[in-house]
């Protein structure tokens, strides 16, 4: 349980770095094609999603996904939009109090994923205005990608 709440305290640290000044379209676009040729030079067969207020922005599917993995996307995008947190540190969160967010909450399980990948992009007087979602790697993975590419738009 210490590893989990050390974990929890870390992705809240991280949060508070990735408070950005701005994400236009243009900002989220480059992002995400960044992100896209850094999963090609890794040979990381992932799905990227970039959203503003619900709203797509950049979506690339790399060869080696499927279906699967863009419903698990926007089952992240709707836990973070609905708690304004990780999706990751939902898991854990859960985890920690060894329930989960469909008996908790009430929520769907077809419409909200208990799994890393999903993180928030809050903007600096603004809030959270959107989401970074990357699925097809084990869930601290897809959580780190997102984390590594948001920290290069400070």
């Amino acid at each position: 349980m210490e590893d989990i709440k050390t974990l929890i305290d870390q992705i809240n640290e991280e949060q508070k770095e990735l408070v950005l000044k701005s994400f236009t379209n243009e900002e989220a676009c480059a992002l995400g094609i960044e992100m896209y040729q850094k999963a090609l030079r890794e040979n990381k067969p992932i799905v990227i999603s970039i959203t503003k207020n619900r709203k797509q922005i950049f979506y690339a599917a790399l060869e080696g996904t499927s279906k699967n993995n863009e419903d698990w996307v926007r089952r992240k995008e709707n836990t973070v939009y609905d708690f304004e947190k990780s999706s990751y540190e939902m898991k854990l969160s859960m985890d920690l109090k060894q329930d989960d967010l469909w008996n908790r909450y009430g929520l769907e399980k077809g419409n909200y994923a208990q799994a890393g990948g999903s993180i928030p992009v809050f903007v600096s007087g603004t809030g959270m205005i959107g989401t970074v979602t990357v699925s097809g790697m084990a869930q601290s993975e897809d959580h780190a990608f997102v984390a590594e590419a948001l920290k290069t738009l400070k």
